[in-house]
């Protein structure tokens, strides 16, 4: 072959080559084609919405972490927004630090990039423009799905140019200094997208695309997951992370022999381990109650544990926790005590396990391990002294552990108004708001989310299935019963998927019951990740996808009408009666509870008897509605504290905010 017949087929195998790495990148992260538009939609709602600035003072400690980090050191000597006082900033041997690092980490080279196109561009414009770009491959892809790609590729053309020159002609300087607080929110906001993503995938792969499509909607734009989209916060990152290892938990259980898979059952299986082992590296106490979720999941469930497989999956956690051990050991010089085990700055002790307050360390106030009982302090101990400091060690790290799984078990036994303030009706502290400039603002998850009142449905209706099944006389025993379940849960992986978001649900609501309600956190946003999961628990019942499947356009109608006149209507309330920032939340809670109670009857209705499901295809489509109209609201109306990232919207913004 001659030498320009090499160098006229190299080109084309390299585009080959690039063409095969798209499509693996694609298929990796989001799974298919419609994956892919449920991401960049997802991208594209959440600009609508994305303001860059602070919302809440622990914002200063992650972009100060960040901005520390960029100089190659995790000790934040500067402060380079608010103090070093703010909420999360730790301390030790004297040197402040931050925390999340594993979410600061990621956003960086995001940091680099942004540095980068702001040093070509103005800042004021570079998100504009990336969001007519992502407004135009959106319909390009839209019309490869649909058939029409010619008219939709004009027509995303089109809105395309008409959104940048908007943005050109309205857009404002934006101050350099804002640059590592919109990377921290970029990777936010791309964490959201990939939530979405993943559950499409997951319930696309367990149903069909219909459920998955309308269940990443349910989860991202009718949960609070889209009001902490754009601020930087764990919340959201936490929660693409669980997702992601409740996704690759189910593939774990697919068929050796599947050859379209990426990954074997074992490598899914090994994943699941990697992902809480990241998880760690954002929120150690969290990670490892999903982890004891997995593990006791996963274990039972397993088609194998023989010592190749466990080997694999062990090596893959271990592997995981590597950039949270040398963190650990950076700042601490212990690789087990992260950052929030170290005293607040300002503060004379350090916090717990799970962010809660206690002794750090090893040192505490009761005798030594190994004493003898009855003897004097000077008595010579039974264990020699580095064993007994072991013990000691291991002794208080695993009361730190597992002590929020037991305090949590003992409130919701003690203190069942807490549970009902979180989940149902949290109310308004007046005290609190009087003396906090009407900042007591805190909706529970289901004012927050009248969607999750499906779950409601859930309860009763299983309630009612597993009462007329244990009070059958002529089936077999109750141990039969259970026995049979556990094989069908050893052999399901839809079941053992099942298993593991309960188990999930449950260990998140017993660490984080204790403490809350908080009446000024506007949502229950330690429990992001369950709404999460509520809403995969709606698509799972059977009544939940019939009505999808046969009232489709009526959920679709009732939830745009919803959004497009629902939102209106709640700002001319709220601007007519001249509400304050805590009324309006209030008119939210009230409106959201009454929508949630119709979906909830007419749910447990439609699990009855199918007549019902005309009026729980309009009440769903509402409920969906009011927890969109509360991110679009909030972001519009409610805050401001900061400049858009698209100027049509800021424009839009300050109209409202003159009416």
């Amino acid at each position: 072959m001659s030498t320009g017949r090499v160098r006229a087929l190299a080109p084309a195998d390299a585009r080959e080559r690039l063409v095969t790495a798209r499509t693996t990148l694609v298929r990796a992260l989001v799974g298919d084609r419609l994956g892919l538009v449920v991401f960049l939609g997802t991208v594209l709602a959440l600009g609508l919405t994305w303001r860059v600035g602070v919302f809440i003072n622990d914002n200063y400690t992650l972009a100060n972490a960040l901005v520390a980090l960029a100089d190659g050191t995790v000790v934040v000597d500067d402060a380079v927004y608010g103090s070093l006082d703010a909420p999360g900033m730790t301390v030790h041997e004297g040197r402040p630090y931050g925390r999340n690092y594993g979410q600061v980490a990621v956003a960086l080279p995001l940091l680099w990039a942004l540095g980068a196109t702001t040093a070509l561009a103005d800042f004021g414009l570079v998100f504009a423009s990336a969001w007519s770009l992502l407004l135009l491959a959106f319909a390009v892809q839209v019309g490869r799905l649909t058939g029409r790609e010619s008219a939709c590729a004009t027509a995303g053309a089109v809105l395309a140019l008409a959104a940048f020159a908007t943005g050109a002609v309205l857009a404002e300087p934006l101050p350099e200094r804002l640059v590592p607080l919109a990377a921290l929110q970029l990777g936010s906001v791309l964490a959201t997208a990939l939530l979405a993503a993943t559950v499409y995938r997951l319930l696309a792969r367990i149903h069909d695309r219909r459920v998955g499509v309308a269940a990443a909607v349910g989860a991202t734009l009718a949960t609070p997951v889209a009001f902490w989209a754009t601020i930087p916060k764990r919340h959201v990152t936490v929660t693409a992370l669980l997702v992601g290892i409740v996704y690759v938990f189910y593939r774990s259980r697919t068929d050796e022999h599947d050859t379209e898979a990426l990954l074997s059952p074992t490598g899914f299986r090994a994943l699941a381990y990697a992902l809480v082992g990241l998880y760690t590296w954002v929120h150690a106490g969290e990670a490892f109650a999903v982890f004891l979720a997995l593990a006791l999941v996963d274990l039972p469930t397993a088609p194998a544990n023989d010592r190749r497989t466990l080997a694999v999956v062990g090596a893959a956690f271990a592997a995981s926790l590597l950039p949270f051990f040398l963190t650990n050991v950076a700042i601490s010089g212990d690789p087990l005590r992260p950052p929030r085990m170290l005293s607040e700055f300002g503060a004379p002790s350090g916090g717990g396990a799970f962010g809660g307050s206690g002794a750090s360390g090893t040192e505490g106030g009761g005798g030594s391990l190994g004493d003898s009982p009855g003897r004097s302090g000077g008595s010579a101990p039974l264990l020699p002294e580095p064993v007994r400091t072991l013990l000691a060690t291991a002794a208080e790290r695993l009361a730190l552990i597992f002590g929020p799984f037991v305090a949590g078990a003992k409130a919701v036994v003690s203190d069942p108004e807490s549970l009902y303030r979180t989940v149902v009706r949290a109310g308004y502290d007046g005290y609190i708001g009087r003396h906090d400039n009407d900042q007591a603002i805190n909706l529970s998850m289901l004012e927050s989310a009248p969607l999750l009142a499906g779950a409601v449905a859930l309860i009763a209706t299983g309630g009612h299935r597993a009462r007329a099944a244990l009070g059958r006389s002529d089936g077999p025993t109750l141990g039969v019963r259970l026995r049979r379940s556990a094989r069908t849960l050893r052999s399901s992986q839809i079941g053992a998927t099942d298993a593991l978001v309960a188990a999930v649900a449950v260990l998140f609501t017993l660490i984080y019951i204790p403490r809350l309600p908080l009446f000024a956190q506007v949502t229950v946003r330690y429990l992001l990740p369950v709404y999460v999961l509520a809403v995969y628990a709606l698509a799972r019942q059977s009544w939940a996808r019939r009505v999808l499947a046969e009232r489709g356009r009526a959920v679709v109608w009732s939830y745009l009408g919803g959004v497009l006149l629902g939102a209106q209507l709640i700002f001319v309330v709220v601007t007519v009666g001249s509400f304050g920032r805590g009324g309006a939340f209030q008119l939210h809670a009230v409106v959201g509870l009454a929508v949630g109670a119709a979906f909830a009857c007419s749910g447990v209705g439609s699990a009855l008897d199918e007549r019902f499901d005309p009026a729980t295809a309009v009440t769903g489509g509402l409920a969906a509605a009011l927890g969109t109209n509360l991110t679009a609201l909030s972001a519009l109306v409610y805050f401001r504290y900061g400049p858009h990232v698209l100027p049509a919207v800021d424009w839009l913004a300050d109209l409202l905010a003159s009416a």
